[in-house]
This record gives structure tokens, sequence and C-alpha cells, in this order.
């Protein structure tokens, strides 16, 4: 009778033990169908969203000319004598035109990443309006341009100069999603702001503000403000490589589970 029991108890203690198996594979199972398809919507959802208002081909922005080199000295001198006052802990002041703002494009090797890429065509006391390329990546398909006109608003975010996109008129025609436009600045400008070689000039702005058709920059050693806005800026990752990584996650998961479930056959034979 004892044994009988026994053999009954080893039974069911054996079919729990399946049952307890398939439930948890199932759950891994039904998390992984759940996240895959999460991912591919988003995935396609953020390529159609930049499908419309990118193009495959980039249009160059005009550059301007560095020929006059009185202008270029001039500019360099206006730079120069900014930075030396901020490096000495001086209250410093600098008002750049938007034909300036162009030359300093073109001419200094430190904005050389903005050539053909932006060019200023007006600056209003709410905006600096400007002519814009830049390469976004689009997933897996590889690297789309997003050609138009920018409307940005400068801002001083940790000590620099941080323009804020307002609006963007694509020249497809197509609407750009506000996640989008946040997102434009930290494509655009993270390799000027974490440039180390001018943090110490450049990093040091107090206030920024757009007068009687001029860009004017202030830096201000005294000055205890606060930044206006706070927020990371560093490279934004892909849509693609985040969907990589989910899915490397998800293999993982089950991978794991797979070998579990192998040793608990192996003990389950042994113990037979």
């Amino acid at each position: 009778m004892s044994e009988t029991t026994t053999e009954n108890e080893e039974d069911d203690k054996k079919n729990s033990n399946h049952i307890a198996g398939c439930g948890i594979f199932l759950v891994i199972l039904g998390m992984v169908v759940f996240l895959v398809s999460v991912a591919v919507y988003s995935y396609f959802d953020h390529k159609s969203a930049f499908t419309k208002f990118s193009q495959e081909e980039i249009t160059p922005t005009e550059l301007a000319s560095t020929s006059d080199s009185a202008s270029t000295t001039a500019l360099e001198k206006k730079f120069s004598d900014f930075g030396a006052l901020v490096k000495d802990k001086k209250q410093a002041s600098m008002n750049l035109t938007s034909d300036e703002i162009n030359l300093a494009i073109a001419h200094f090797e430190k904005l050389a990443e903005f050539k053909n890429k932006l060019y200023v065509t007006a600056i209003t006391d709410q905006h600096i309006e400007a002519r814009s390329s830049f390469p976004v990546n689009v997933g897996f398909d590889g690297i789309r341009h997003v050609n138009g006109k920018l409307y940005l608003k400068p801002v001083i975010a940790q000590g620099s100069i941080f323009p804020i996109v307002d609006k963007v008129e694509a020249d497809t025609g197509a609407p750009v999603p506000e996640k989008v436009l946040q997102a434009i600045p930290v494509l655009m400008f993270a390799g000027y702001r974490n440039d180390e070689s001018i943090q110490n000039v450049f990093h040091k702005l107090t206030k920024v503000e757009l007068i009687d058709g001029k860009l004017h920059i202030t830096s201000n050693p005294a000055s205890t403000a606060t930044a206006i806005i706070d927020m990371d800026v560093s490279d934004e990752a892909s849509v693609g490589f985040q969907l990589f990584g989910l899915l490397t996650f998800i293999f993982i998961t089950t991978l794991a589970f797979v070998l579990w479930y192998s040793k608990f056959k192996k003990k389950q034979k042994a113990s037979e």
C-alpha cells in the first residue's frame, strides 16, 4: 500500500514539474511574441515617419565665400577677443549677424561639420531661420537626409548654446513629428558640444539672445543663473540598434530557458 502511495506521489510530482515547465515556457513564449510585436511595430512606424519627411539624396545648403580676407580676419579677431575675456574670467559679449555665422561655418575648421548642412537665412527676435540638410539613420535602411528650413531658438544648456527646433518645413511637405523636432538638435549639434578643445570658452556662456537681427552671446563669470534647460545631449541611438538590443535580449532569455529545460529533463531521466 505504502509503495503504491509513494509511486503515486512521484507521478504527481513529475506531472507537476511538467506543468510548471510548460507554464514557464508559455510565459516566456508569450513575452517573446509580445516584445517582438512591439519592436517590429515601433521599427516600421519609425521608418514610415522618417521616410515621409526625409529624402534619399542630400540637397547641400549654400556655403559662404571666404575669399574676402578682411572679413575673415575681422571675424577671427572677434572670436579671439571674446575667448580671451572668457578665459580671463571677465564678462564678455559678442554679436553675430547671419552673414558672420555663415562665414564662421565656412571659415573655421571647428565648424566644418556644418558646411553644406546649415546656412542661416535670417535672424528675427523669435528664431534663427536656416536652410538645412542633415543625415538621419532610418533603422536598418541606412542614411536619409532631412532637407528643408529650420526655425531655431537658441538657449543655454549646460553652459553652451543649444538650439531648440521649434519648427521644420521639410522639402517633401510632410509634417515632422514633435519627437523628431526634439531629437534634431542632438543629431546636429552633439559633436560641437562634445568638442573638448572649445569647452574652456563655449561651455562658459550664461546668456543668449536674438536682438535686432543679431545673435547676442554673453559670458558672465559672476552669474549664478541656472541653466535654462538641463538635458541629455549625447548622440541618440537609432531605432535599428534598439531593435537589435531587444532581439538580443529575447535570444538570450530563450536560450537560458532551453538550457534550463534541457538540464531539467536530464535530472528527470536520471531520477527515473
